[in-house]
């Protein structure tokens, strides 16, 4: 009788468990018009990767991507991806072949 009664109460709080996982997925603190994805280990490259600055001097251009302060063809540790090109807007990563860009999601643009 204790077995099954046990059994019940662990299938009753399954569904609570499964809403409690999923809110923890839900980051508050992520940056408006963020599209990244849960941030896990399992995640793509893209989806763990933040650009929160740029810097184009006449001598330099540095990105800074997940804290790192990147050059061109400098790797994102963490992620492995080079970092091909920097403009004022944008990074453009390559890694394994595939070639994305990352916009900087920022709205005050100093020049």
């Amino acid at each position: 009788m204790f077995k099954i009664f046990k059994v019940f109460v662990l299938l009753c709080l399954f569904p609570i468990a499964s809403v409690n996982a999923q809110e923890a997925v839900n980051d508050p603190t992520k940056p408006l018009g963020f599209s990244g994805g849960t941030g896990t280990a399992t995640g793509n490259a893209q989806e763990t990767i933040q650009l929160t600055s740029i810097l184009i001097a006449d001598d330099r251009r540095v990105a800074i991507i997940n804290g790192q302060s990147l050059r061109e063809n400098q790797i994102l540790k963490g992620v492995g991806a080079t970092v091909k090109k920097i403009d004022a807007d944008a990074v453009t990563l390559q890694q394994n072949g595939k070639v994305w860009r990352v916009a900087l999601n920022n709205t005050a643009i100093r020049k």
